[in-house]
């Protein structure tokens, strides 16, 4: 009975940190491509497409982040 329930335990928090994990690397993502769109801009190149990837990554992270919680309760 205790290794049944180790088990579904354990798949739990596996699938809790793997999700937890992706929207931490998107989110992180985002944050980098940010970054080369404010780069870009100060250097007068094309900013607007790769400014607007950059927040819906960010977007998409913490929306990810937030909703792996109700994974782990």
């Amino acid at each position: 009975m205790v290794n049944l329930l180790k088990i579904k335990f354990n798949k739990v928090i596996n699938k809790y940190v793997i999700i937890a994990t992706t929207g931490i690397m998107i989110f992180s993502s985002g944050l980098c491509l940010f970054g080369e769109a404010i780069i870009r801009k100060y250097q007068g190149l094309e900013f607007f497409n790769l400014g607007t990837l950059s927040l819906i990554l960010i977007n998409a992270g913490v929306c990810i982040m937030i909703s792996s919680k109700e994974l782990s309760n």
